[in-house]
């Protein structure tokens, strides 16, 4: 069985290794595809190590040197097999706590007459500092009560931001990065993987409230609205002050790359991807007993589905 958990968290770090190069690699320039390429990344991790490839010989392999791996290392993988579990374990509690935390901050939130999509509810609280949304089956954007008395252009600008984060469904995905970094809290290709998702979000929703103003308008708002409050868990802010001098760049930036290494970039990326996906499958999650055991069965099948007489007339 350490041997399966040996594999899970090889098949997972390539994964989450190859797709962060992949997403980096994208033009600065289409946030939106890098975004893709990290959301694929972290819903792929719950799907992907379950699916072999279609022939048998590099899995076989793959999971004997697993095999050789916890026939050597004696007791100290099952230890940390248990210390890995024990540690999700205590994460994903606090997943489930923050998330009852968050429920109850809107539903103690006051309602607002403000609609600006049908689908977003607006309310106002004075346990925030600066603009927020959160929650998927029912977003709600969070302002704070002194934004009241904000001018039109800033309250519509930061309700385009935050709205955008509610019609890219980011409180859902923000709650799979939460998953994804708990149960593998020990693997910092993860973080990396989850921290590209949230920059990249960060970046598109810059780009559609950009739209309401100038950049340079809206930049000033980044500048005179961001916070170092800490904000309740799955709460998407409208400026922080940590990540934000790279939204500046990124919101002013205006190099473009060549035609050729535009296509390098791509190139580069498709063939990350298609690598990652190949090394997800070539290494069986399955325990050596079972493994043996199907091995087993198909060769018995085999045996019994030859021709008793080859070459008989």
């Amino acid at each position: 069985m350490t041997a399966c958990w040996i594999a899970i968290a090889l098949k997972a770090t390539l994964w989450a290794a190859l797709m962060s190069a992949a997403a980096l690699v994208v033009p600065m320039q289409h946030p939106q595809v890098r975004r893709r390429f990290a959301l694929l990344g972290m819903w792929g991790l719950w799907v992907l190590p379950w699916l072999p490839l279609p022939w048998q010989g590099l899995p076989a392999a793959s999971m004997a040197v697993a095999g050789d791996i916890t026939s050597q290392a004696g007791r100290w993988w099952p230890l940390l097999t248990a210390v890995w579990a024990l540690g999700s374990l205590i994460l994903l509690l606090r997943v489930v706590n923050d998330v009852a935390g968050i429920l109850r901050l809107v539903r103690q939130a006051k309602k607002s007459t403000l609609n600006p999509d049908g689908a977003v509810e607006v309310r106002f609280t004075s346990e925030i500092e600066g603009p927020c949304m959160t929650g998927w089956l029912r977003p709600c954007v969070l302002l704070p009560l002194a934004a009241v008395s904000w001018p039109e252009g800033t309250l519509r600008a930061t309700l385009r931001h935050e709205c955008q984060h509610a019609r890219q469904r980011d409180g859902l995905h923000r709650f799979c990065a939460a998953l994804v970094r708990a149960c593998f809290w020990w693997n910092p290709a993860m973080h990396v993987l989850c921290g590209i998702y949230e920059a990249e979000s960060e970046v598109c929703c810059d780009e559609a409230a950009a739209t309401a103003c100038s950049r340079r308008e809206y930049g000033e708002m980044l500048l005179a609205h961001a916070t170092q409050m800490p904000l309740p868990a799955f709460a998407l802010s409208f400026a922080r002050r940590s990540g934000l001098r790279a939204r500046m760049q990124r919101l002013f930036e205006t190099r473009r790359d060549s035609g050729w290494m535009l296509s390098a970039r791509w190139l580069t990326a498709l063939t990350l991807i298609i690598g990652a996906a190949v090394l997800m499958a070539s290494i069986r999650v399955m325990p050596p007993e079972m493994a043996q055991g199907n091995s087993l069965k198909s060769e018995a099948r085999l045996r019994l589905n030859a021709d008793p007489f080859p070459g008989a007339p």
